[in-house]
């Protein structure tokens, strides 16, 4: 039996996609987050001992292996490319993501809370805590949601309370929202330094709601959104408003080309 140990500590997306990466090559997945093991009970918490027994793992990427790269045509890597993701790796990442042993209960509350719902728009807006949020521009997301059938419902998570706010005075009852506490302070919202049980299997049953819309309007290069749509069962329809302003030096970070 095959062990891995994922060190991946950023946000809830890029953390899935190491497990899924490393779940693709190990038997047995071990995690540094404590509250990863209560979304998903085939996650094992690892120990000292473990960390120095086994291979370690940090990154955000699904990997493409050097073999792997000849069933894309432009690029190295496939994250972020939606509905343009080679059939090869769909099938090969679906079937990884159907291992993932979701806690029963988190899935009874999503279950429950989507059983209504016909047609519902998803929205994920990140707002970012870094340099990035010079990207975050609320009438992008705007422009997509007037672009659609007015009288759908919209299903909102974002990690911030203002935004949050926002588009519930724009929407009024349009907007759904699971109810949770949401912050404006990067060591509670970004999921990536939050390590409180409740805030992380709120923000799991966010993703999963999102998963459960026939369209998403999803943030750029959010791995919050791309890992929704893996949940989904890459059936969701996407659509990401680009922002204008994303520097090229990290559009060649990101898109890798061949």
């Amino acid at each position: 039996m095959s062990t891995a140990i994922s060190l991946a500590t950023p946000g809830l997306g890029n953390r899935i996609k190491t497990y899924i990466t490393l779940m693709s090559k190990f038997d047995t997945v071990k995690t540094c987050r404590e509250s990863d093991t209560l979304l998903f009970q085939n996650l094992e918490k690892a120990n000292s001992d473990d960390v120095n027994s086994f291979p370690n793992f940090d990154g955000w990427r699904l990997e493409v292996s050097s073999n792997e790269e000849s069933y894309i045509e432009k690029y190295k890597t496939i994250d972020f490319l939606y509905e343009k993701t080679p059939s090869y790796f769909i099938d090969k990442y679906l079937n990884v993501f159907s291992k993932l042993q979701i806690n029963p209960e988190i899935t009874s509350a999503v279950e429950t809370f989507s059983q209504s719902w016909e047609d519902t728009i998803g929205l994920h807006v990140r707002s970012w805590y870094c340099q990035r949020n010079s990207w975050h521009d609320l009438s992008l997301f705007e422009e997509q949601i007037n672009s659609l059938q007015k009288d759908s419902k919209i299903f909102l998570c974002t990690d911030n309370i203002n935004v949050s706010e926002y588009f519930s005075s724009k929407y009024g009852d349009r907007i759904i929202k699971y109810p949770q506490t949401l912050y404006n302070n990067i060591a509670k919202a970004e999921s990536g330094y939050n390590y409180d049980t409740v805030d992380n299997v709120n923000a799991f049953i966010d993703m999963l709601l999102l998963s459960k819309c026939s369209t998403i309007i999803g943030t750029f290069a959010s791995s919050f959104t791309e890992c929704a749509w893996w949940f989904s069962g890459c059936k969701s329809n996407v659509i990401i408003p680009s922002p204008p302003n994303v520097p090229q030096e990290f559009l060649n970070d990101v898109f890798l080309l061949k």
